[in-house]
């Protein structure tokens, strides 16, 4: 994401949330920066609230895929009964419940 030079500064606000915020609210701001820039694309700024939309969402899907290896490498996985494929991530997140949703089909699992 390329920043104009009001951003710039020896901090990255982006690192820096990420380093101190829980992972699920690190998560919602940038699920939340994506609708919020989808949904004024059209009377705003065009293509550059798309591009913004989805330099967040690739931020997002960076941060699913490190959750996903690390929870590789402590072996938090589990395999859906329906695809038979593992899963190694919680969707429900901040839920005290033990329903977990399978990322590939969606199916939802109760764990014990």
């Amino acid at each position: 994401m390329t920043r104009p030079s009001h951003y710039k500064s020896k901090i990255d606000p982006l690192a820096y949330m990420k380093e101190n915020m829980s992972a699920a609210g690190y998560e919602g701001f940038l699920i939340g920066n994506v609708i919020k820039y989808v949904t004024r694309y059209p009377k705003k700024n065009g293509l550059e609230d798309l591009k913004k939309a989805k330099d967040y969402l690739n931020k997002a899907i960076e941060l699913y895929e490190e959750e996903e290896e690390e929870n590789r490498k402590k072996n938090l996985c589990w395999i859906c009964a329906k695809c038979l494929k593992p899963n190694s991530r919680t969707i429900l997140r901040g839920s005290t419940s033990t329903k977990v949703r399978c990322a590939y089909c969606g199916s939802s699992v109760r764990v014990n």
